[in-house]
């Protein structure tokens, strides 16, 4: 079989790779950086260099490929400005727009990233992947929708198209760090409801699930790629404040926005994401507690410090900035 991945290079994109090496399989990539693709794997993918606001996907990446995974476009991290809003959906748009146009009369069954913040924050039934979409009143929520109208165009040229609502990721560069960072200078953040919770994923998972769809029987629709079990927002917090000890300013949610951008909307959800569709078809959740990997992420980083500074995060933080 046949695999184009697009953005191989991040976090989730290079999990998944090798994944796929892992079985025996030899995807293609495209990524605006093709020599850090070789740094990561060799000469064991094929690797074409795209930049999707300039020009048109490379045509012999498409040939013959019976699967894409599309991960292509700007992260969520940061503070999300009008500008950056602005990037995420241009990016994603032409991302998606482009990858349609060369797709043109092929049919694939194309995987598309999207975010689970398009449902919105607010308190609400459980919903699954039968759930409609209702209009969000968030800018971050309506920026996501609109990145989604894009695969319609895959969808008209006759692609199966898998929009996978992505949680929160948890791991090297994900969410977590920026978190980290913020309490390594002493911020927080003031207390959730006790329903609040993150629907969050482990890497891992994240890139196994993608795995699974693109080698299962194509699902067309919306796949929920977050863990079983959602990741309490009072817990979370705690860990992070046992790891590294200190006195800090506990910062309004409006303030909080502009540091750590949708996450501080995360943070306060009480909303609960189910992944019923992976469940049902029998995926297996590697840490279906995202506690669990938040634990193991905080281990790492204390790993990381120094002897003098060894179990605290906040040294982990000081060492790296």
């Amino acid at each position: 079989m046949r695999i184009l991945i697009t953005g191989a290079t991040g976090l989730i994109g290079r999990a998944l790779t090798q994944s796929l090496l892992d079985q025996g399989l030899r995807p293609r990539i495209v990524t605006r950086r093709p020599h850090r693709a070789l740094e990561f794997f060799d000469n064991r993918v094929l690797a074409y260099e795209w930049h999707p606001r300039t020009e048109p996907l490379p045509r012999a990446a498409l040939d013959g490929v019976e699967r894409v995974v599309h991960l292509m476009g700007e992260p969520l991290h940061g503070r999300l400005t009008r500008q950056r809003r602005a990037q995420i959906v241009a990016s994603r748009r032409n991302a998606t727009q482009r990858l349609a146009e060369a797709l043109g009369q092929q049919q694939a069954h194309v995987i598309v990233a999207s975010s689970a913040a398009v449902y919105g924050f607010a308190e609400g039934p459980p919903l699954t992947e039968t759930t409609p979409v209702q209009k969000p009143k968030s800018r971050i929520s309506q920026t996501l929708l609109a990145c989604e109208e894009a695969v319609e165009q895959l969808r008209e040229s006759g692609s199966v198209v898998t929009l996978v609502r992505m949680g929160p990721v948890i791991g090297p560069g994900g969410f977590l760090e920026g978190l980290v960072q913020l309490l390594g200078r002493r911020f927080a953040w003031r207390d959730a409801h006790a329903d609040a919770a993150v629907p969050a994923i482990d890497h891992v998972d994240a890139a196994s699930l993608l795995a699974w769809l693109a080698l299962s029987r194509p699902v067309a629709g919306a796949v929920h790629g977050v863990a079983p079990q959602p990741l309490r927002t009072a817990e979370l917090k705690q860990l992070l404040i046992e790891a590294a000890p200190a006195t800090r300013l506990n910062l309004p949610r409006s303030m909080l926005r502009r540091r750590a951008g949708v996450m501080a909307d995360f943070l306060y959800s009480r909303q609960r994401i189910l992944p019923q569709l992976a469940l049902d078809g029998g995926f297996k959740f590697a840490r279906p507690d995202p506690l669990e990997s938040v634990r193991s992420m905080l281990a790492q980083h204390a790993a990381a410090a120094p002897a003098k500074r060894r179990g605290s995060l906040l040294g982990a933080v000081l060492q790296r900035s």
